[in-house]
């Protein structure tokens, strides 16, 4: 292992259906602005739990859709499967629903939506709203599984279980197939989509299952989906324009006082980008050249590190903006910095510190292929994404492997980061614009367990708005 170390330019928005970047001042009720890297600017929404598109009013012209699994019941506390049956809500739930609504209360949707089961229309009206009821996003029927816990499935039918893992598609416990679940609810959010008007939003409560089958078909994951069940009251955010959705943000749970619960001999990692530098606010395409962080990054850092919970290690970029995020959570942890070269961001070659704009006027042909979906040598003498990608996942399965069970923090890039996570998802270089990059300091957390690594959650920051912190744009 490492040893401690001491101490875009925008495209044309109007072609995309996306608002230019801008630069805003953020103190709780705001609008934040956005670059993706080798991509599109966008405007997105802020709010109370973080910057990026998961609360509060829109403004943008692309549409929002805002899903919410229902508050936790006493069947999910004694962990069962619950299909069609109903229980009532645990004390727990019920707090979840009051905490979180003292944010929902600040969304304006145009539409909202929920299951025709009680615990997601009870759900929704407590957060405030009238919903529509809509049976295509009620949860999977589970057949013969219903009411059983995973344990008493796993001893009374481990053929049909085992298939289901193995990504088999099955009807569940003699019921519903998850493909055809996947088609129900792609309908409902595909007519969602085609209701709203650009820059409004929607807002759908439904159920672990149906929401997590949904978010592996409009993503394009294989089966089973690496990704875990969004927790009960988490928000998971798309942001939908004319070449599609986007995944903004996965089980944003910032409203909840607890840490997620964890299974015995998991791995988490807390995969964080670091905070904004000069060239973020200039949008130059960064790379592997040294830019310091901003004093609103330095601030960004410390916030953050206040947020997080007790960390085995901390690992960073080599990169300053890296190294000194990592450093600010070290402090508050009272330890020190692993440096691991292979975390740095992706190598740019000559494109390195210019803006999008300047990139594609000096080298029109080598940004064509990019835009079309070629995962060429960034500037010649750069790096391509896939072979990012390669050494990101060496470097942390390596990390993984010596933290059996416990939890680390790793701070790297946003190139970088999405890169891994594709791999994760097992998602190819041009499908990588279905999901969002890490703001500076938002973070990810992936889970590896026995079947492998699993997203647990995508693009969290509950540390930056409501302490009024100011955000400008987004880029690599």
């Amino acid at each position: 292992m490492p040893m401690p170390m001491s101490t875009n330019n925008t495209r044309a928005a109007g072609s995309l259906g996306m608002m230019p970047s801008e630069d805003w001042a953020i103190t709780g009720n705001a609008v934040s602005g956005m670059c993706r890297q080798e991509s599109t600017c966008v405007e997105i929404g802020g709010s109370l739990s973080q910057w990026f598109g998961t609360l509060l009013p829109y403004k943008s012209m692309a549409k929002r859709i805002v899903l919410i699994r229902h508050a936790e019941t006493t069947a999910n506390e004694e962990g069962r499967w619950q299909g069609a049956t109903d229980t009532t809500f645990s004390d727990r739930g019920r707090d979840q629903l009051a905490r979180l609504r003292a944010t929902t209360a600040e969304l304006a949707p145009a539409i909202v939506m929920s299951s025709d089961l009680p615990r997601a229309e009870g759900s929704a009206r407590a957060l405030g709203f009238e919903p529509d009821v809509d049976a295509r996003w009620r949860e999977p029927n589970v057949g013969e599984w219903e009411g059983l816990t995973f344990a008493e499935i796993s001893e009374r039918y481990p053929g049909a279980l085992e298939a289901l893992l193995a990504g088999e598609d099955v009807p569940l416990g003699g019921g519903e197939r998850l493909s055809s679940v996947a088609d129900r609810v792609a309908d409902g959010f595909a007519e969602l989509s085609e209701r709203l008007d650009d820059g409004e939003t929607a807002v759908v409560v439904s159920h672990g299952l149906a929401l997590l089958t949904l978010m592996a078909h409009v993503v394009g994951t294989r089966r089973p989906a690496p990704i875990q069940l969004m927790t009960n009251t988490g928000l998971t955010t798309f942001s939908v324009n004319e070449h599609g959705p986007q995944l903004t943000t996965y089980n944003d749970t910032s409203h909840l006082a607890a840490e997620p619960p964890r299974r015995p001999g998991e791995t988490h990692v807390v995969l964080i980008r670091h905070g904004e530098t000069p060239a973020n606010i200039e949008q130059r395409w960064q790379g592997h050249e040294d830019w310091p962080l901003t004093e609103l990054g330095h601030d960004q850092a410390r916030q953050l590190a206040a947020t997080l919970p007790p960390l085995a290690a901390i690992y960073s970029s080599p990169l300053s903006r890296a190294h000194d995020t990592a450093s600010a959570v070290a402090t508050a942890q009272a330890t020190g910095v692993v440096v691991v070269a292979e975390l740095k961001e992706i190598g740019f070659g000559t494109w390195e510190n210019k803006t999008r704009a300047e990139i594609e006027e000096e080298d029109p042909g080598a940004f064509e292929q990019l835009r079309n979906g070629v995962d060429i040598v960034r500037g010649r003498t750069g790096e391509t994404f896939t072979a990012v990608r390669e050494r990101m996942t060496r470097a942390i399965d390596e990390i993984v492997g010596a933290h059996a069970g416990e939890t680390v923090a790793i701070v790297s890039h946003g190139g970088a980061s999405r890169a891994y996570l594709t791999g994760v998802l097992g998602l190819e270089f041009p499908d990588r614009n279905r999901l969002r990059s890490l703001g500076n300091t938002a973070f990810g957390r992936v889970v590896y367990g026995t079947r492998g690594p699993r997203l647990a959650a995508w693009n969290a920051a509950p540390h930056l708005v409501p302490q009024g912190v100011r955000h400008r744009s987004m880029t690599p």
